[in-house]
């Protein structure tokens, strides 16, 4: 397999993390005896679209392909790491049925993009918010509606600035609704606390992990009321309020550790009951 292959598939990876989806990179690692494929070929795998690349052809490569989708239709997946036996039988391994007589080992792995910490408000909670963010592996966008709080220097290098009226009419979420978002409100008021709210309900992000809001229990009740009034319901979101973790402190930079700790807790949470074990799957690779 050229380089050329090489990159159109690591190409073809790339390209559908950045968009926001998610890709089944398959690899084969090691092989033994006579096989179609070879070490190092790769394919990527999108959801409904055909694959990119080329391990071999043949029924070897068509199950691949789905256990690829298997992977792809899980939530957080976990890498495998699977042998496919070019037999019609196969003790340890899955039979291809094809009577090359070797064997293969292929890594399969599912990639997504990096999960977006989505920060309304650009003052001193939002600014250490993003920081906070940086630091826990987000890619970090920052909405504000005042022009002194969107000056780049305030914020992590690369974080995404969007402005945004006080209303916060735009669809600001309308680039990365199809990534993991989690959603921290950290406005200077209730008023724009209740717009930022209502246009991220708006825009019915489909995989809106968190969404929580800075203040007290009586401003956080005060809001849901507001919000009721236009036909909003928090209660259908993974909302979180009053924000953060009770670890004391109300500096910028103690209340966003307090966000990005929960923030963090959700996420792991989520990930972690996504991943409970189940039933093993056929031809599920055996130690060598």
């Amino acid at each position: 397999m050229g380089q050329a292959v090489f990159r159109s598939v690591l190409g073809a990876a790339g390209d559908a993390i950045a968009g926001g989806g998610r890709v089944a990179l398959c690899q084969i690692v090691r092989t033994e005896g006579s096989t179609p494929g070879k070490p190092g070929w790769k394919m990527a795998i999108e959801p409904g679209e055909a694959p990119i690349g080329n391990l071999g052809g043949g029924a070897f490569e068509a199950l691949v392909i789905a256990d690829a989708r298997r992977l792809l239709s899980v939530e957080e997946p976990e890498p495998e790491l699977k042998r496919y036996y070019f037999t019609e039988e196969a003790v340890r391994g899955e039979p291809t049925g094809m009577v090359c007589g070797g064997m293969a080992e292929v890594f399969l792995e599912v990639m997504k993009s990096m999960p977006q910490l989505i920060v309304c408000g650009g003052g001193p909670v939002g600014q250490a918010v993003a920081v906070a963010g940086e630091l826990a592996g987000f890619e970090i966008h920052v909405v504000e509606d005042r022009e002194e709080f969107l000056q780049p220097g305030l914020f992590p290098a690369g974080t995404e600035i969007r402005p945004v009226d006080r209303e916060f009419s735009e669809d600001f979420l309308a680039e990365v609704a199809k990534r993991d978002l989690y959603v921290a409100v950290v406005t200077r008021c209730w008023e724009t606390d209740v717009a930022a709210l209502a246009a991220v309900l708006r825009q019915q992000p489909e995989r809106l992990r968190y969404l929580g809001l800075l203040g007290s229990r009586r401003k956080v009740e005060r809001v849901r009321e507001e919000l009721a009034t236009r036909s909003l319901d928090l209660s259908q979101s993974a909302f979180h309020g009053p924000i953060g973790l009770p670890i004391g402190g109300d500096s910028p930079g103690e209340i966003a550790i307090a966000i990005v700790a929960e923030i963090l807790q959700q996420r792991h949470r989520a990930s972690q009951e996504a991943r409970q074990p189940g039933p093993r799957p056929v031809g599920a690779s055996e130690p060598s």
